[in-house]
C-alpha cells in the first residue's frame, strides 16, 4: 500500500492546519485523533484528543495527466477537519477529583 499524506486541520472560525505526516490509513468522521508532540529525544509532550467531524479525499479525475513516474492515478492527500473531543471531558474531570481526592488522604 502507498501511504498518503494526512492533512489535520481544526475545524471553528479560524481554520488552523495541526498537523501532516505520511499515513498508511484513512481516519474515518467520528474517530478520536491523539495529536502527539515530540521532542528531538523522542519523548512526547502531553497529547490532545480531537473529534474527526469531516473527511475529503482528494481523488484524481479521469481528466488527471499520468504521473511522470508512469505509476497509476492515486489518491495522495486526505484532510481531516477536527474540533476538540468534549466527550472526553467529563471522564478526564472525573479522574482529575479522584487524584485531588486522594492527595488529601
Amino acid at each position: 500500500m502507498m501511504s498518503i499524506t494526512l492533512r489535520v486541520t481544526r475545524h471553528d472560525r479560524n481554520e488552523q492546519m495541526l498537523a501532516e505526516c505520511l499515513s498508511d490509513v484513512i481516519p474515518a468522521r467520528g474517530e478520536v485523533l491523539q495529536l502527539d508532540t515530540f521532542e528531538s529525544d523522542g519523548t512526547t509532550r502531553l497529547s490532545t484528543m480531537w473529534r474527526i467531524v469531516a473527511v475529503t479525499i482528494h481523488v484524481p479525475s479521469l481528466q488527471s495527466a499520468a504521473p511522470v513516474n508512469g505509476g497509476p492515478l492515486s489518491v495522495r492527500i486526505v484532510e481531516v477537519s477536527v474540533l476538540p473531543d468534549v466527550s472526553l471531558l467529563p471522564a478526564l474531570h472525573h479522574a482529575a477529583e479522584e487524584i485531588l481526592a486522594e492527595s488529601r488522604m
